[in-house]
């Protein structure tokens, strides 16, 4: 009994095992390999130089590119009434904004165009704005690019022109009909005062001293309206599309990025260079067995 209770007391302890041949192969082939590199690091250095050489090569032969970055300020003709106690100053776009997005689109940008290529425009209403505009050119020089800026701006001037031309005429013929209706009135007038001259009836003299003043206060109503229109010929109304704030220059070009071409062409080549020394002697290996 006294033998079966010691039995019983006796803990079973496991005893893990740690195969350590398993460490002593991985860190062989470590050293194998750092060894394998460093045998080779001329082949690896000479690669990379190659490799970089004929990337750097690439950038520097590339046509550069270089963008300049404007924001416009679309053309409108204001159409506040100055005589009015309202605060509103309502616009009348002489072209639309989605328009003329459209517009330089359609008939500046040569991204399309296998011919030309360049120059490039972007062109895109501001966020959280109704009328302001900014234009991005890309072409061969920064002074090609404002070229090219200043050609699209008169191109939409004109355009403009056309439309403010119009805009006046309507405003003159108003003026105009004003002009007849309130010499028509005088001359109603002018005949009414010799009627009162003439007229010894108390009630048709005060019907003609009523006309009279009716005249008199159309006439009056008439010469505000023709102010309030020749207002609106004032060139502070009409406000045509230029630039705002100062347009954008780089001194580098956009295109061709030669310090990031150069550095990836640098680190593919130590990759690659590793890479095939490891392939080649793997290949030399394989055909010793």
């Amino acid at each position: 009994m006294r033998g079966e209770k010691e039995e019983q007391s006796v803990a079973v302890q496991y005893v893990q095992y740690v195969p350590m041949q398993t460490y002593q192969e991985d860190e062989i082939d470590l050293k194998d390999l750092i060894k394998t590199i460093l045998k080779r690091k001329y082949f690896i250095l000479i690669f990379t130089l190659v490799i970089t050489f004929l990337a750097a090569t690439y950038a520097f032969l590339q046509t550069a590119i270089y963008e300049i970055n404007a924001n416009l300020q679309v053309g409108y003709i204001s159409n506040s009434n100055s005589n009015s106690n309202s605060n509103s100053n309502s616009k009348i776009y002489l072209i639309e904004p989605s328009a003329m997005k459209e517009y330089i689109k359609g008939n500046f940008d040569n991204s399309k165009n296998e011919n030309k290529g360049y120059p490039q425009v972007d062109a895109d209403i501001i966020k959280q704005t109704n009328d302001l505009m900014n234009i991005k050119i890309r072409a061969f020089s920064n002074n090609e690019a404002l070229a090219y800026l200043n050609k699209i701006l008169d191109s939409i001037n004109k355009e403009e022109d056309k439309k403010i031309s119009f805009y006046k005429e309507g405003i003159k013929s108003q003026i105009k009909i004003l002009e007849t209706q309130i010499i028509e009135m005088d001359q109603q007038v002018n005949t009414l005062q010799n009627q009162l001259k003439t007229t010894k009836d108390p009630l048709i003299f005060q019907t003609l001293l009523s006309n009279i003043k009716d005249y008199k206060n159309k006439t009056l109503e008439y010469k505000l309206k023709i102010t309030e229109l020749n207002s609106h010929l004032s060139p502070l109304r009409i406000v045509k599309t230029d630039t705002i704030g100062k347009v954008l220059t780089y001194k580098n070009p956009t295109k061709p990025n030669k310090r990031l071409i150069i550095t990836i062409a640098f680190i593919t080549g130590i990759f690659l260079s590793i890479f095939l020394i490891f392939f080649m002697d793997f290949v030399k290996s394989f055909k010793e067995e």
